[in-house]
């Protein structure tokens, strides 16, 4: 039996969820929400095998949930659940650690096969916005060979690189560089992007291949 978590904050929203899930045999539904904070010490204590999380969570975004998702369950699955049609809101949320990217619009008819995606360890992007999606990712792995890597970044997201390579958590380079911790973590994810690297490891390894940090 597969165990699924819901964590969306319209009730209405997670019925139908149930609804298309549990007509499946092997599929069980272990537990839901409506609140952001609830979805982690819920998690820990239900060890689901997968979450179907909204984007838009009270509390605590769905986006800043995956992160705090994964050092609790590094094997849980994730398919975000979304309204949103936006190729930087899908990049952000792989990056971060999600197995798929579906919309609510397209729920009733793919969720099935986004759950049955995720589970082979494969990534699941709905069909409707699927081929934008790969373009956007596509120009973006082509913009990131045609240009100097360091080049390519900004002052500021080479400041973020250098307190990150140094062991500065968010928040830390936050503070050091009198900035928001989201702005930070904005600068981050635009850096991986650019550097075509997928975690802080590749982040750091560039950051010492370039000379930004000194290692001796």
């Amino acid at each position: 039996m597969y165990r699924i978590f819901l964590a969306d904050d319209h009730t209405l929203i997670r019925q139908g969820l149930k609804r298309i899930l549990e007509e499946n045999d092997d599929y069980q539904i272990v537990g839901e929400t409506g609140d952001g904070l609830q979805i982690v010490p819920d998690i820990k204590r239900l060890q689901p095998d997968a979450i179907i999380l909204d984007i838009s969570m009270p509390n605590l975004r769905g986006i800043d949930a995956i992160s705090k998702i994964r050092k609790v369950n590094k094997r849980i699955k994730i398919l975000i659940l979304t309204m949103h049609r936006n190729e930087d809101y899908v990049y952000e949320c792989l990056v971060s650690g999600a197995h798929g990217y579906i919309l609510k619009e397209d729920a009733d008819t793919e969720l099935v096969a986004a759950m049955e995606t995720i589970r082979r360890d494969n990534i699941f992007v709905s069909s409707s916005f699927a081929e934008e999606v790969i373009k956007e990712f596509v120009g973006k792995k082509k913009e990131s060979r045609t240009k100097k890597p360091l080049t390519a970044l900004t002052a500021r997201e080479q400041q973020v690189l250098r307190l990150i390579a140094e062991g500065m958590s968010n928040k830390e380079v936050a503070k050091a560089l009198s900035i928001s911790v989201r702005t930070v973590e904005h600068h981050r994810l635009n850096t991986m992007r650019k550097l075509d690297v997928s975690n802080v490891v590749g982040l750091i390894k560039y950051a010492v291949k370039a000379k930004l940090i000194n290692v001796n």
